[in-house]
């Protein structure tokens, strides 16, 4: 398919140069805009096509669930790519369709993307993947079994220097195998039904429901993004303390990354010349960027 549409480019721009010159200028010119615009959302919404058609295969005992918007305690959602429902445990699945040297460790905040000499970074898909697999575990409140797999592109050569005990980090032809592996029923038949009803609620009956749930998913992503206004200089006045009851103190969540506004590429922390700014882990490719 890629070899048929680039013949095709090929073609048409040929023909355009024997025409006039400089409309075959304007059309490479315009082109190249709407490729860079629309390219990471092109590859990202092929690679999870490709790992729904591969999980898919997997037989007829298995369910598999894709795009789910999850609530999570303080009533915000969390946007999960793939869930995969079988008797050998629920597989939470997150894929990062990048290609080129990627380096990490479980641990570690952001991972780094190497392309030749172009470098960029992106947030942790074990700590993303951690965080939708908390919020999983709160909303179906029952003691199963679930396994978190981050799946890169097969052009990915991963550069780790440790092995990961949180996840399975794999590129997608390992992807049936890494499940396969799995052949011990962990989940009973009747928690699987509750389950798949539990699913089903968080499936939009309509396509503008969809459309809604998204939204606001994305608005409240790019409401943290924002920079915060500077804390004003307030004299300190001493107080005597207040004797009350035990405070609750729910545990602080992973980060969540923001959305590039222009290509739908997460948003993560870089450093430059003039201090931290928000960039778009789609550069060079996108070169949106946003103050914090």
């Amino acid at each position: 398919m890629l070899v048929i549409g680039l013949l095709s480019y090929i073609i048409v721009l040929i023909i355009l140069v024997k025409l006039n010159f400089y409309v075959a200028l304007g059309f490479i010119v315009l082109t190249s805009i709407v490729s860079n615009a629309y390219l990471p959302q092109l590859k990202g919404y092929v690679g999870e096509r490709r790992i729904r058609k591969l999980l898919e295969s997997l037989g007829e005992n298995v369910k598999i669930y894709n795009d789910l918007y999850v609530p999570k305690k303080n009533g915000e959602m969390t946007q999960i790519d793939h869930i995969l429902l079988s008797p050998n445990g629920i597989f939470v699945i997150e894929t990062k369709n990048y290609t080129g040297w990627i380096f990490g460790s479980e641990n570690q905040r952001n991972w780094t993307q190497a392309i030749y000499k172009k470098k960029s970074n992106f947030y942790n898909p074990v700590m993303q993947n951690n965080t939708h697999i908390k919020a999983l575990q709160n909303y179906l409140n029952m003691d199963v079994t679930l396994h978190s797999i981050i799946v890169f592109s097969n052009a990915a050569t991963f550069k780790f220097k440790k092995p990961f005990q949180q996840a399975h980090v794999i590129q997608t032809k390992h992807l049936k195998r890494t499940i396969k592996q799995y052949t011990t029923q962990e989940i009973s038949d009747e928690q699987l039904s509750r389950i798949s009803k539990i699913f089903h609620t968080l499936i939009p009956e309509t396509k503008q429901q969809k459309k809604e749930i998204k939204k606001r998913h994305l608005e409240h992503v790019k409401e943290i993004a924002k920079p915060k206004p500077a804390k004003k200089n307030v004299s300190k006045v001493k107080v005597e303390p207040i004797t009350a009851g035990p405070a609750i103190v729910e545990p602080a969540s992973v980060a969540s990354v923001a959305t590039c506004p222009k290509c739908g590429s997460n948003l993560i922390m870089r450093n430059g010349k003039r201090g931290s700014f928000y960039g778009c882990q789609g550069f060079p490719k996108c070169r949106f960027t946003r103050d914090l």
